[in-house]
């Protein structure tokens, strides 16, 4: 590997793959018809042959974006300096947030890191200064549905569990039904399935659930209350995270 790098290319190949997952109107996924779904790879190469590569949306990416800042800022410069890549992105950005949003940023972010570490042939998590060689990974379901093959009642959700206990998890997290389903959210409904799901995966497995924000402090109390009653780890986001009085009520 060439000491100084030189960046010579910036380029993106958007591709189809198909897919059945569908979006409802809060931005949850949920299962549905088999669809193409088209994805892009951003890919920035150098003189002595290395390349990175990440993937986003389309839309994140836009040739336009790619032309009128992307390419301004990292052709010519060594991909290894990535903090001074990052910083004049960053300058770019604050006139065009709109246009040059800070996920495609960090499309640009991952694409040096993915480029580095195929360069110096080792895992990004080595150059982040890695210190486990294992990392426990939890099981997480999809939001609560009322389609079929989903996941429309408690004991689905416990069904659902067993499958990935079967495929090595230790830990899975909840996500119970939310807006749009129209009697969402239900607390004691939400409280039914990780009961049923505790019931289905035994005591060992660490459970969790993510309100998504959407319950009153109540709500959220007698939620929280049940959980300690089936040993769940943690309760994530139970309110809108800008309601700090609700927080600091509930800590109360």
């Amino acid at each position: 590997m060439k000491v100084l790098m030189k960046i010579t290319s910036v380029s993106v190949d958007v591709f189809s793959f198909p897919s059945r997952r569908a979006v409802d109107s809060a931005g949850h996924a949920h299962p549905g018809e088999e669809k193409p779904v088209k994805m892009a790879m951003l890919r920035i190469a150098c003189d002595e042959g290395s390349e990175g590569f990440s993937f986003g949306s389309p839309e994140l990416i836009r040739p336009h974006i790619i032309e009128s800042f992307v390419k301004k800022v990292l052709i010519g410069q060594n991909p290894m300096t990535r903090e001074k890549i990052w910083q004049e992105l960053a300058h770019w950005q604050r006139g065009s947030a709109s246009q040059f949003t800070d996920r495609a940023l960090a499309l640009v972010e991952q694409a040096l890191w993915d480029l580095a570490g195929r360069a110096l042939k080792l895992p990004v998590h080595k150059l982040l200064g890695g210190y486990r060689d294992k990392v426990l990974a939890y099981g997480s379901t999809m939001c609560g549905d009322d389609l079929p093959g989903g996941l429309s009642t408690p004991d689905e959700y416990g069904q659902f569990a067993e499958k990935l206990v079967k495929r090595g998890y230790k830990g899975i997290k909840l996500h119970t039904w939310m807006p749009p389903i129209s009697f969402a959210p239900d607390p004691r409904m939400d409280v039914q399935a990780c009961a049923a799901v505790r019931e289905a995966v035994g005591p060992d497995i660490a459970l969790m659930l993510d309100g998504y924000h959407w319950y009153s402090r109540t709500d959220a109390l007698y939620i929280g209350r049940e959980l300690q009653k089936l040993d769940f780890a943690w309760f994530e986001e139970p309110m809108m995270e800008d309601s700090a009085e609700s927080y600091a009520w509930l800590a109360a």
